[in-house]
Parts: C-alpha cells; structure tokens; sequence
C-alpha cells in the first residue's frame, strides 16, 4: 500500500510533492516516534558540522525534527536514490549526496562550501548504517570537511531508531516503521584545534582526529552502543617536572 502511495507521490511537481511527503512523515512519526530531545541549549547560533551515529533510514527525518527550524544539509548516500520510497522521504530534506566508502571530493567540496557559506552541515561519519547498534570506527573524510568548513563541531547521539525502522538489506525500499521510544541528544560543540593534544603523536592524524571527534559522540551514547569508541584512548604519560624532554632516551 505504501509503495502504490508513493508511486503516485512520485508523480507530484516537485514542490507539491515535497509538501505532500513531510506532511505524512510528520503524521507518521507524531503516531509512532515517542521523541525526546536533550541538550538544545548546546546548540551554537552560528553554521555548524553536526556528527552522529547512524542506525537507521529513520535518522535523517528524525534529525531534521529534532533541529527544526534550523536547517541543515544532511550528506546522504546515494543510494537513497534507488527505491522511490527513500528518494521521495530524503526529498523533503535539503542534502548533498555522497557516495559511501569512497573519496567523494565533490561532496566534501559542497559540504566545505555550505559551511563557509552560512548554513550546517549533518554528516554520519561512521558512513553506513550500523547494523549491530553500536558505533563503528568514522571515515577519515569527516575530518577534512571539518578542518576545512572552519565551523564548531556538535556531537549528537541517536538511540531508539534502529526499532523504529529496522534495517531490511534485502529490501531497502520495503522497510517498515514500528513504534518506538527515540532520544537524540545533543553535545558540547567544539573546536578542531581542541583535538590536537588527544592526537599529537599519532601515525595517522587524520583517523586519530575523527576518532577523537567520534568518542564524544560515545560519551553521549549508553555503553551497549558505544562500540569501537566504549573505552577511552590510552593516556600518553607525561614527563615529571624533574625531568627534561632532552633527557628523554631517543
């Protein structure tokens, strides 16, 4: 039934359309979404990149409800694209497509620019759904728009999605919507530069950004979904008064 609704949907000007659809999504998640939002007051006035965990199809309409009116640009796979169900529900948001686990250039270039440009940006750095719940290790890509857009980084955590809309890999466009208790919570925004003494030393300075960026987004998250980010990274001793950094052995 849904499907033949949003085959005729489909068929809609666009402007209709998008109207048509938000309008429904926004009845179907008043009926089924029991949403709460926590930390709104760490939300800065000024252009940010959001990061959070991605669970489901649900969490980009979820999103968009937790942060309006403020809008944002949500990176969304392409693959959204391939059945009319999700490219008409991705269509009432504003996003800039991306293509998983690869080096888009071209999405990190419109990202950076969108946020130089004045509005936010929403990206889920772990690039694809989690299909256990838990966080898996961020892309390296988050930290260049990062570094690059200039803006404050707000962590956000998501919990309850992954039951309001299972995953369903061999169907995307059949997934269905189930009641369910949702929480997004919102961090402590921060700045890049706060970063750099979590990973001075690191071989890789890119992935140990992201990861540094992604462990606030853990501390947001009950332990059951902080995966690969459930401990913190070991502390670098540092040297006694007594000693120098020149009598340190080579």
């Amino acid at each position: 039934m849904l499907r033949i609704l949003f085959s005729l949907m489909a068929r809609l000007p666009e402007g209709v359309r998008r109207h048509v659809v938000r309008t429904l999504m926004d009845g179907v998640w008043d009926a089924l979404a029991d949403e709460v939002v926590e930390g709104r007051g760490n939300i800065p006035d000024e252009p940010c990149l959001y990061i959070c965990n991605h669970l489901s199809n649900a969490d980009g309409f979820t999103l968009f409800r937790a942060f309006r009116p403020r809008r944002l640009y949500f990176l969304a796979g392409v693959k959204l694209q391939s059945t009319v169900m999700t490219r008409l529900a991705s269509e009432v948001m504003d996003t800039i497509a991306i293509k998983p686990n690869s080096p888009d250039i071209e999405a990190v270039r419109r990202a950076v620019e969108t946020l130089k440009g004045g509005d936010s940006v929403l990206i889920f750095p772990e690039g694809a759904r989690s299909r256990d719940g838990a966080l898996h290790q961020a892309k390296k890509g988050v930290a260049l728009i990062a570094k690059r857009g200039g803006a404050p980084v707000v962590p956000v955590a998501l919990m309850g999605t992954e039951k309001l809309m299972p995953i369903n890999d061999s169907d995307m466009g059949g997934e269905r919507l189930y009641h369910a208790h949702v929480r997004v919570r919102v961090g402590p925004a921060f700045r890049m530069e706060d970063l750099e003494p979590e990973v001075a030393g690191a071989e890789d300075t890119r992935q140990a950004l992201v990861d540094a960026m992604m462990r606030r987004v853990a501390k947001l998250l009950p332990p059951e979904y902080r995966g690969v980010y459930a401990d913190d990274p070991p502390r670098v001793p540092r040297p006694l008064e007594s000693e120098s950094p020149a009598a340190s052995p080579p």
